[in-house]
């Protein structure tokens, strides 16, 4: 279920401090570019609910608002995707115990790459477009279930001596159950994203569509390995989920009769837990994705890592064996030495004193 985690971790050991800085200036840099782009979408919805409320001429306001949606997309196209994907590209390279350099989270915006990324960028849109519609229906579908179920448990509850607290219970079991199987959504997209982007980072020769069905076929690729690794994917994704849902909330409801001051400081430190916990399991989840696809989802590697460090505890121990012996030998020898010794001197000494015997 983990293999590929440890894999991954494994390989990136010797690299593991420049993936991290490449990383995290990469998806900074990406992150700044995109917190300016949105900029102006909040003025221009302000300006055209202005306009609605004072009955002026809404045009000027829909065309601002037109404009302020087109320029984050054409940022992500532009600058955001191939950030992205040359950052993708420079984990990979660790992965491959190729050596890394900082030019290389900018390697797609070189020549014969980029205007590729462009149409990849705009499929990727397409699919988060998809994703949003996706996450929307099955979100109304599991709240509609959730309150459906909670409507008919609502009698029971009602009538129980402890109510508020089953039904807060309740609550938060139910949230936390709809953000994790919505999580099942938002891994698949990444993969497939993840998938298609490194096929074309690596063969740009490839085309867009071709980089895409690739994509794809990393999913299915024969090796029957894919369910173990999406559940690990998961479950390391559901520990985020745990710290930022029950136990955040279960911390805010224990501190509602303790000083305010205490309380507020509680959360905070919860707040900043949940994100390092979050980049965390992040950064693990990508470095895994990265290392499924390098494998095609094939285990040949990690047995071969596995008799590897079988073979070398072997001789490690057959060493350490050998040290023994030698010892040991050495010892025998040194005892051996002694005893020899000790035998030459009392024959010495019985041979002088049968000569004074003699003389006497």
């Amino acid at each position: 279920m983990f293999k590929f985690h440890k894999l991954a971790i494994r390989n990136a050991k010797p690299q593991n401090g420049k993936i991290l800085m490449f990383t995290i200036v990469g998806f900074l840099i990406a992150m700044i570019l995109a917190y300016l782009a949105v900029l102006p979408v909040q003025p221009a919805i302000y300006k055209f609910a202005i306009a609605q409320a004072t009955q002026q001429p809404i045009g000027s306001s829909i065309f601002m608002i037109i404009l302020a949606i087109i320029i984050p997309l054409v940022v992500f196209l532009f600058i955001g995707y191939p950030l992205i994907s040359s950052v993708l590209y420079t984990i990979d390279k660790a992965l491959t115990k190729q050596n890394t350099k900082f030019t290389d989270i900018f390697s797609t915006f070189k020549k014969g790459k980029y205007l590729k990324s462009v149409i990849l960028g705009l499929i990727t849109l397409i699919f988060f477009i998809v994703l949003m519609l996706v996450n929307l229906l099955l979100g109304k579908l599991l709240n509609f279930l959730i309150v459906k179920g909670f409507s008919a448990l609502q009698g029971p509850i009602s009538s129980s001596s402890n109510a508020l607290g089953i039904s807060l219970t309740i609550q938060i079991i139910a949230a936390t159950v709809l953000v994790f199987i919505l999580s099942f959504v938002y891994w698949l997209f990444v993969v497939i994203i993840v998938n298609y982007t490194l096929s074309f980072v690596k063969n740009p020769n490839l085309g867009a569509w071709k980089s895409v069905k690739q994509g794809f076929a990393k999913i299915k690729n024969g090796n029957k390995t894919w369910f173990k690794f999406y559940l690990g994917l998961l479950l390391l994704n559901l520990i985020v989920i745990l710290f930022a849902n029950p136990i955040s909330q279960l911390v805010n409801i224990l501190t509602g009769g303790i000083s305010q001051t205490v309380a507020v400081a509680l959360a905070y430190a919860i707040t900043i837990l949940v994100i390092v916990i979050r980049l965390v399991v992040y950064y693990i989840n990508l470095l895994a994705i990265i290392q499924y696809h390098i494998e095609d989802g094939s285990t040949a590697n990690l047995a071969s890592s596995k008799k590897k460090k079988s073979d070398d505890k072997s001789l490690t121990n057959q060493v350490k064996q050998q040290t023994t012996d030698d010892t040991t030998a050495s010892s025998n020898i040194k005892d051996d030495a002694k005893k020899q010794a000790s035998d030459t001197q009392s024959k010495a000494e019985d041979v002088t004193k049968d000569i004074k015997d003699k003389k006497e």
